[in-house]
C-alpha cells in the first residue's frame, strides 16, 4: 500500500481524516481499510469482503472517486459516495430557489449537479402572477453560478455544474454566447441537440425557437449551428449533448434522460445520483505487454460489488435523491491509464490497432461488470425499477447501468498513471509553471524508460525537451515516435474515433476532450460535432489550445519572431499558446462579442474573434472583420493603424437610430468604430499590464485556475481543470 509522491500529496490534501485542529490523523492504509470496512458492513461474510475490497484498493488496482474517499466511513460527515447528480428546475420562483437550496446540499456532500433549463420561460416572456417580464435562462444560470462559489464540494473543491438548454428554446442564442465574456466559471454548458435539428441542418431548413407551443423566432439551422461552433472556438463552450440518443439508450424509459452530470459522462433522470470508480489499466498489464485478464476480471467483480454496496450504506443529501438512486442503482465503473496500457502494449493511441485494443478492454470490463450485476441480482435482488426497465422480464440485474468513463484527475494521481482516464498523455515533455518553485521541465517517465532501451543520447533528449514532442526529432526511432504522441500530436479525427470505439461498450457515456491546435478554425469544430453525431457519440467537448488561459507549456519556451522583422507579404505564425479577453459591445443591431488574444509575456495583440449575439447583427460581416484584423496584425501592420482605419469608417444608420431612441450603445458611430474603440482600450490595458504589472481588470482575474492544493496553474483535461503536479481537479 504505497502511493507515489504526487499520490501521497493528493491523499493528504484532500482525503485523509483530520482532527478538530485540521491535523492529519489517518494514513493511506488506514483510509483503505476505512472504505473497505464500510462497504463490507452489509455483507454476511464481512471479514472476507473487507479483505477483498482493501486488497483491490490498497494495491491501486481499483480507485474509488473523490466523494468516496472524502466521505465514506468518516465520523464527522454523512457517508455520501455519489459524484454525479441531476436535479430538475421548473418554471416557478419556488422551484428555482428550492433547487438552488438542494444544489447547495449536494455540493456540500461532494457531488456535482446537472440541470436541463429548457422548462424555464425565455427572457422577456410574461409572468402571469406579477404581469412582469421573466429574467430568463441565462440570468438564472448566473444566479446558480454565483451560489457555487459559496459551497465547497465535500470541503475539497468548488461546486461544479452542467447547464443544458435544448436547441429549440427561444433563449438558445444568448445561452450559446453566455461564456464568451469569461463568466459562468463554475458551469460547463452544452446545447441539447435533437435528431430533428440535425435533419434540419442537413437540409439547411428553418428552425423555430419554441416555448409552450409558441414560436418566438425562426432562424436557419445552419446559422444556429455556426453560432455554436464559433462560440466553442472562442472559449471552449458550449459542448454538445445528443439528447435523443440519451433517451434511445435509457435503461428505464419511463424515467426520461435529458441531462448529465458536469462533465457529461453520466446521463441521469432528475433526482438520480451515481457513484464512480476506476480500474487502473496500467496495473493490468504483464511485462510482456499482454493484459492480465484474470486480474482484470477479478478486479471488475470486486469493484462492482464495492460500488453497489455503497448505494446501501450511503447517507444521501435529500430524500428524493435516496429514493431515485436506490430505484435504479446505477454505478459508474470506468478506468484510468488507458494510454499507459497502450504504451506498455506497444500500440499507438491514434492507430486502428490501438483503438481495437481499447475497445476490447472496455468490452471485457463491461461483460464482467454485467456478469457481476446479474450474480448480485440473484443473491440480493434486482434494482427496484427493474420491471419498468428494458431488461424485464428475462434479464435480472442488480444495476440499471454499470459502465461510465469519467474524468480522473485525483484518481490518476493516486493510481500513478500518466494518462488521465481515456485521454492520451498530455505531452512527452512540458514546462510546469508553479508559484513557488518557478518553471521547470518534466519528462514522461514512460518515455524515458523506453529511451533507455534504445540508448537514446542526451542531446536527442534535450531536443525533445525543447520541442515538447518526440515527433520528427532526429534520433528518435519511429516505433517510439508512433507510440509516444501527446494530446496535441494526435489529430482530432483520431481523438473522436477513440471515443467512439470506447462508447460502443459504455451504457452511460464518456468524458473526453477533443484537443485542437490554436490554429483550428470554427469549421474544424463543426467537423468534430458532425463526426460525433454520425459515429453515435452521446456528447462531445472540444478545446482549442489558447482559447482560455494557458497553464502548461509544451516543450521549452521558444522565442517568437519579431513582427518588425517580417518580410513583405510574410504572415507571422500563431504561437503555441496565448491568453484572451472577451468584451461585450452593444451596437445598433444588437450585442457583439469581441475576443482579443495576446502574448502573455509582451502583451502584443495577435488576433481577434468577433461573434454576434441573439438580437441581430450580421454574422458574415463580423466574421470577415475579425479575420481581416487578425491577418493585418500578423502581417506586420500595427494595431494602432488597424484602429485608425476602423475608426475612420462612415456612420451606421442603425447605430445612430438606436442612439436616437435612447438605447444604450457602445461608444462609436458604427460596429467598426465600436470595435476600434474597444480594441484601443484593451491595447492600453495590456500595455499597462506588461509595463507596470497591473492586471487587465479586477473582474477578469482567473485565480480560479490556480491549484488550491499546491499553487500550480491548472491544465484543461476531460472538460475539467487538472493539476499535473498534485492531481487536484475542478470542473
Amino acid at each position: 500500500m504505497k502511493l507515489t509522491e504526487n499520490g501521497h500529496k493528493v491523499f493528504e490534501a484532500r482525503y485523509a481524516k483530520r482532527n478538530d485542529s485540521g491535523e492529519i490523523i489517518e494514513t493511506f492504509k488506514q483510509a483503505v481499510f476505512r472504505l473497505a470496512r464500510t462497504a463490507a458492513s452489509i455483507e454476511k461474510n464481512k471479514k472476507e469482503w473487507e479483505a477483498e475490497f482493501s486488497s483491490a484498493i490498497g494495491d491501486l488496482l481499483f480507485i474509488p472517486s473523490t466523494p468516496i474517499w472524502a466521505n465514506v466511513g468518516k465520523t464527522d460527515r454523512p457517508w455520501q459516495p455519489g459524484a454525479c447528480f441531476v436535479l430538475a428546475v421548473e418554471d416557478s420562483l419556488n422551484s428555482m430557489y428550492q433547487t438552488l437550496k438542494e444544489t447547495a446540499a449536494v455540493f456540500k456532500s461532494g457531488g456535482g449537479v446537472g440541470y436541463n433549463f429548457s422548462t424555464i420561460r425565455p427572457k422577456g416572456a410574461l409572468v402571469q402572477s406579477t404581469k412582469g417580464k421573466a429574467s430568463g435562462v441565462v440570468e438564472l444560470i448566473k444566479l446558480y453560478d454565483a451560489s457555487s462559489n459559496m459551497v465547497m464540494q465535500g470541503g475539497v473543491r468548488r461546486g461544479a455544474s452542467m447547464g443544458i438548454l435544448n436547441v429549440d428554446h427561444p433563449e438558445i442564442i444568448d445561452f450559446i454566447n453566455a461564456k464568451l465574456d469569461g463568466g459562468l466559471t463554475n458551469f460547463n454548458i452544452s446545447v441539447g441537440i435533437t435528431d430533428a435539428f440535425m435533419e434540419a441542418l442537413e437540409k439547411n431548413a428553418d428552425w423555430p425557437l419554441v416555448f409552450n407551443g409558441d414560436i418566438y423566432k425562426t432562424v436557419t439551422a445552419t446559422d444556429l449551428w455556426q453560432l455554436i461552433c464559433n462560440a466553442a472556438h472562442a472559449c471552449g463552450d458550449p459542448g454538445i449533448i445528443f439528447i435523443d440518443r440519451l433517451q434511445q439508450y435509457n435503461p428505464v424509459p419511463g424515467k426520461p434522460l435529458d441531462c448529465t452530470n458536469p462533465c457529461g459522462e453520466q446521463p441521469l433522470s432528475p433526482g438520480e445520483s451515481c457513484l464512480l470508480g476506476s480500474i487502473n489499466l496500467a496495473r493490468m498489464m504483464n511485462s510482456d505487454g499482454k493484459v492480465n485478464l484474470e486480474l482484470l476480471g477479478s478486479t471488475v467483480t470486486t469493484a462492482v460489488r464495492f460500488l453497489d454496496n455503497l448505494i446501501d450504506v450511503a447517507q444521501y443529501p435529500l430524500p428524493l435523491i435516496e429514493e431515485s438512486t436506490r430505484a435504479t442503482r446505477k454505478v459508474g465503473l470506468g478506468f484510468t491509464g488507458l494510454h499507459d496500457a497502450l504504451i506498455m502494449a506497444g500500440l499507438a493511441y491514434d492507430s486502428a490497432e490501438g483503438r481495437h485494443f481499447a475497445g476490447q478492454l472496455t468490452q471485457y470490463i463491461q461483460e464482467k461488470a454485467h456478469e457481476t450485476s446479474k450474480a448480485l441480482a440473484e443473491e440480493k435482488g434486482c434494482f427496484p425499477a427493474w420491471e419498468e426497465s428494458i431488461f424485464y422480464p428475462d434479464d435480472r440485474r442488480r444495476n440499471a447501468a454499470c459502465i461510465t468513463i469519467a474524468p480522473t484527475g485525483s484518481v490518476t494521481a493516486m493510481a500513478g498513471c500518466e494518462g488521465y482516464g481515456m485521454e492520451p498523455i498530455f505531452a512527452v515533455a512540458y514546462t510546469k509553471n508553479t508559484n513557488v518553485a518557478g518553471d521547470f521541465e518534466v519528462f514522461s517517465p514512460l518515455f524515458l524508460n523506453e529511451c533507455k532501451k534504445y540508448d537514446i543520447p542526451q542531446e536527442v533528449l534535450a531536443e525533445v525537451a525543447i520541442q515538447g514532442t518526440c515527433q520528427s526529432v532526429t534520433g528518435i526511432p519511429e516505433k517510439i515516435a508512433d507510440t509516444f504522441k501527446g494530446a496535441q500530436d494526435i489529430s482530432y479525427t483520431d481523438h473522436i474515433l477513440m471515443q467512439a470505439e470506447v462508447q460502443k461498450y459504455v451504457e452511460n457515456a464518456v468524458s473526453k476532450t477533443i484537443n485542437l491546435p490554436s490554429t483550428a478554425t470554427p469549421e474544424v469544430i463543426e467537423d468534430c460535432y458532425r463526426m460525433a453525431y454520425h459515429l453515435g457519440l452521446k456528447g462531445i467537448t472540444v478545446f482549442r489550445d489558447g482559447c482560455k488561459k494557458g497553464t502548461v507549456t509544451v516543450g521549452k519556451e521558444k522565442k517568437e519572431k519579431n513582427i518588425g522583422s517580417l518580410s513583405r507579404g510574410e504572415i507571422l505564425p500563431r504561437p503555441t499558446s496565448a491568453h484572451g479577453i472577451t468584451q461585450r459591445l452593444d451596437t445598433g443591431c444588437g450585442k457583439i462579442y469581441l475576443t482579443v488574444n495576446y502574448q502573455p509575456d509582451s502583451g502584443k495583440i495577435l488576433e481577434t474573434f468577433i461573434t454576434t449575439g441573439s438580437d441581430g447583427g450580421c454574422l458574415v460581416y463580423t466574421e470577415a472583420t475579425s479575420r481581416l484584423i487578425s491577418l493585418a496584425i500578423r502581417g506586420g501592420i500595427s494595431v494602432d493603424k488597424v484602429i485608425e482605419q476602423l475608426t475612420g469608417t462612415h456612420s451606421c444608420p442603425s447605430y445612430m437610430l438606436a442612439r436616437g431612441k435612447g438605447k444604450s450603445v457602445s461608444s462609436g458611430k458604427s460596429c467598426a468604430s465600436a470595435i476600434a474603440r474597444k480594441l484601443a482600450e484593451i491595447k492600453g490595458e495590456l500595455d499597462v499590464q506588461c509595463n507596470g504589472g497591473a492586471s487587465l481588470s479586477d473582474d477578469k482575474k482567473e485565480d480560479s485556475l490556480t491549484c488550491e492544493s499546491c499553487g500550480q496553474e491548472l491544465n484543461r483535461l476531460e472538460g475539467c481543470y487538472v493539476c499535473t503536479n498534485c492531481g487536484f481537479s475542478k470542473c
